[in-house]
């Protein structure tokens, strides 16, 4: 009623009406004069006869929709806990316009500027990183739905390093870093961009790639070298490494007299397993296979 007939209220025989100055005598006249019974309320108000009718409509109409169901309509809390009506719901096709936003001319070369600049479509992109980047189609559906689709596409252009090493670590590792605790929102692009040019270039192996991102997610401000200095990653130089293959196959002479090349397995994963992280398996496996010859 308020709402629809612009007035203060409405009054209602059963509740107190000597609250508002009106006598049980003027209540009974009333009842009388509209044919109420014992068992009705009457509804009435105080206001213009416009106002008057439109807030009484509101009422009648409401009261036969309740008789149904639940009126649907937003509803506003109350200090007691209790709510009322603030207004009907709004239809389908209700329009709010935003009158804090001054008129904009749509132009035929507002509309060309918007369709040069339209997002690319997710059907397009998933096509294009497959065909651009030689990712499957798993890769290429997990980075569209991922917040690193930017930097990959970035740093697979810059860094050197391959395409699918950089996607799989940024839509699945560094999921499963998030969930053993590593607050993998610390580190930043220009921090993931390092580290997949460090990979690229040949500074840094695909095997320590988790363990950087992780010391530099927890070490907030701190650089690649950083990383790689406190975590002793210095990559091996063909030098560095040419006694550490020399030392392996040296140990393992008697397998290697037994099995021949077939002992190849055996000596890369003891290789690996002393210099993971810190050489290019390729290296490793150039020089194991020079000494098996």
């Amino acid at each position: 009623a308020k709402f629809w007939g612009r007035v203060g209220g409405i009054f209602h025989t059963d509740e107190v009406l000597a609250n508002y100055g009106i006598t049980q005598e003027e209540v009974k006249a009333l009842r009388e004069a509209v044919g109420a019974s014992e068992g009705d309320a009457v509804v009435f108000v105080a206001d213009t006869a416009e106002n008057t009718h439109d807030a009484l409509k509101a009422v009648v109409d409401r009261a036969q929709v309740a008789c149904k169901c639940i009126p649907q309509e937003t509803r506003t809390a109350k200090d007691d806990g209790t709510t009322r009506y603030m207004r009907p719901r709004p239809g389908a096709a209700r329009m709010y316009p935003e009158t804090d936003i001054p008129p904009q001319p749509i132009t035929e070369a507002l509309v060309a500027q918007i369709k040069a600049n339209l997002p690319e479509p997710a059907d397009k992109k998933f096509a294009r990183l497959i065909k651009q980047y030689s990712l499957n189609e798993k890769l290429a559906k997990q980075l569209i739905d991922s917040e690193y689709i930017a930097i990959f596409e970035e740093t697979a252009k810059t860094s050197g390093a391959q395409a699918s090493t950089i996607a799989a670590f940024l839509t699945e590792t560094v999921k499963s870093l998030k969930r053993e605790g590593v607050p993998t929102e610390n580190v930043t692009d220009e921090q993931i961009a390092a580290i997949f040019g460090a990979v690229g270039a040949g500074e840094l192996a695909k095997e320590a790639i988790s363990g950087v991102f992780s010391w530099l997610a927890r070490n907030e401000g701190k650089s690649l070298a950083d990383a790689t200095c406190a975590l002793g990653l210095k990559m091996l130089t063909e030098a560095d490494l040419a006694p550490i293959i020399d030392r392996i196959v040296s140990a393992n002479k008697a397998q290697i007299d037994k099995l021949g090349k077939n002992a190849f397995g055996m000596l890369m994963g003891a290789a690996m397993k002393e210099v993971r992280g810190k050489c290019n398996p390729e290296l490793v496996n150039k020089l194991l296979r020079e000494r098996l010859k």
